[in-house]
């Protein structure tokens, strides 16, 4: 079985790379920075992965270490996996909320970084940015605006996450990925299928967050111009936002195959004969959502792959951070405890590294709500594992 939309196979990704911070936080440590857990949850280690299905996440040395240091480890990586050099990339697309700067930006002094005069800009859609700058990315090759594309996203969460709200504060950790997306032999393995999927769902009660690099004068934000107010993090209903992302991601992913949600609600034979086979990235909000994806798809739990237990949720950067890790280690899974059990879940390897000539959807949702989903053949990258 195939995918019913169509191939292009003159444009590819080409190379994919990953970073994450040095420091490591368990949720032992993380628990006396949260305020507000409901101790009758029981022991504040084993609610975090029984709710999240999250045992650690990184974060970045506010005093040294940013999104643009993070991008420029994962960028690098791309590059090298590509076979080629930051001089020969015609764009860049910095895929972030937390940059230190708006301008001249972290993705400007990206590309001087690596090398190139190219152009670049900053593009924010929350969780889902990912998947926007790589719709562009193919956009601008082609129809032959460039020859190849840098599409990078990294996020600090940690610097903007509210420590008041054990719903938010147990989820958000940094990290980075990047994927070039360039021209490519036809007569190859690899390609991008069209269209993509991008889609909006206004709804005030999801995940929001204001004040962030924000140009307006303080006043026209509060009322009061002495008051500096930190740029934080909010979500409000929990098991809807859940349900409505396994939902919303589920729908995108069908779509970008070239199918329908009532082909996956008829459970029509081709579309799920189809799901058994295809490899799933998305984006890894919650172990628990990742795990219910999974389930309305249909889909084998190896071929849909998961970071989170030991990255926590990146915002954009984790569809592009898990997609790399697929590529070059494979994927995780988690074996839950037992009842009554006093330990966290085991995480083990699962499941086959993403190769050649496999079909690839990755999907994410994010704030307030912006979602989609981009299918691909995966073509030939170098072997940096």
């Amino acid at each position: 079985m195939t995918p019913r939309s169509r191939l292009h196979r003159d444009v590819g990704i080409l190379g994919t790379g990953r970073a994450i911070p040095a420091r490591a936080v368990s949720n032992a440590e993380l628990e006396p920075m949260v305020k507000g857990y409901d101790r009758a949850s029981g022991d504040f280690s084993l609610w975090v992965d029984r709710v999240t299905h999250i045992q650690e996440r990184h974060w970045v040395d506010p005093a040294r270490e940013t999104a643009g240091m993070l991008a420029h480890e994962a960028s690098r990586n791309a590059l090298a996996a590509a076979g080629i050099e930051g001089r020969d990339l015609d764009q860049v697309i910095f895929c972030s909320f937390t940059t230190s700067n708006l301008f001249p930006g972290e993705h400007v002094r990206l590309a001087h970084d690596l090398g190139s005069q190219c152009g670049a800009f900053l593009m924010t859609a929350a969780c889902a940015t990912a998947i926007w700058g790589l719709t562009l990315a193919d956009s601008l090759v082609r129809t032959g605006q460039c020859r190849n594309v840098l599409v990078v996203a990294s996020e600090c969460i940690s610097r903007v996450t509210d420590f008041d709200d054990p719903i938010t504060a147990i989820l958000f950790g940094d990290s980075a990925g990047a994927m070039v997306v360039g021209r490519k032999d036809p007569e190859r393995a690899g390609g991008i299928y069209a269209p993509s999927i991008l889609r909006t769902e206004w709804n005030a009660d999801a995940i929001s967050m204001r004040n962030n690099n924000c140009p307006a004068p303080r006043n026209l934000i509060d009322g009061d111009p002495r008051r500096h107010e930190r740029a934080m993090l909010k979500m409000e209903g929990g098991p809807r936002v859940l349900r409505n992302a396994v939902n919303r991601m589920a729908d995108v992913v069908v779509e970008s195959l070239g199918f329908t949600p009532q082909h996956l609600k008829d459970q029509d034979p081709e579309l799920m004969a189809l799901l058994r086979r295809v490899k799933i990235v998305p984006h890894q909000a919650n172990g628990r959502i990742v795990d219910g994806l999974q389930e309305k798809l249909g889909a084998p739990r190896e071929n849909v792959y998961r970071t989170i237990y030991h990255t926590g949720n990146t915002s954009c950067a984790t569809t592009a951070y898990t997609f790399d890790h697929a590529v070059r280690m494979g994927n995780l899974d988690r074996l839950e405890p037992g009842e009554g059990a006093t330990e966290m879940g085991r995480i083990v390897p699962c499941g086959d590294r993403i190769r050649e000539g496999d079909v690839v959807v990755l999907t994410s949702i994010g704030a307030g709500y912006v979602f989609g989903a981009v299918a691909i053949e995966m073509a030939a990258v170098r072997d940096m594992a």
